[in-house]
């Protein structure tokens, strides 16, 4: 399974793309602003959009335990269906890589790739939110 994260930007530019592996796609936009916008391709397999602050500490605006639910179980219900996961945020460098991280720890039992990076600062309230979503033996 490959876990790529992304800037908003970027991720747009991915769907374009003539042939790409089978994909599903967290999509992090900051609230009060449009939701991205992607190509129809028949790789895109699903879309899941959400929108949150980029801050760690418990605040009005954080990822909540309820979209870390909806992360999870989106995530679940793909993952045998996608070789590929894009997660992106409006710079790729912090929700997304939490949220990346976590879907990586969770099912490759590490998290290396995303916390061994420089280019990233994993949010880590949405790391531990989505990590323990996915751990949660109720789903």
């Amino acid at each position: 399974m490959q876990y790529e994260v992304m800037s908003r930007y970027n991720a747009r530019q991915a769907s374009y793309q003539k042939e790409a592996p089978n994909t599903a796609i967290i999509s992090i936009t900051d609230p009060g602003t449009k939701t991205n916008s992607f190509y129809s391709q028949p790789w895109i397999v699903a879309i899941l959009e959400l929108q949150f602050f980029d801050v760690e500490k418990p605040k009005r605006g954080h990822i909540s335990l309820e979209q870390a639910k909806e992360i999870a179980g989106f995530v679940k219900q793909n993952y045998t269906k996608v070789e590929r996961i894009i997660v992106h945020c409006e710079y790729g460098q912090s929700r997304s890589a939490g949220i990346a991280a976590a879907i990586s720890k969770y099912y490759e039992e590490h998290d290396s790739g995303i916390f061994g990076n420089k280019a990233y600062s994993p949010n880590k309230t949405c790391y531990f939110y989505v990590l323990n979503a996915l751990n949660d033996k109720r789903k």
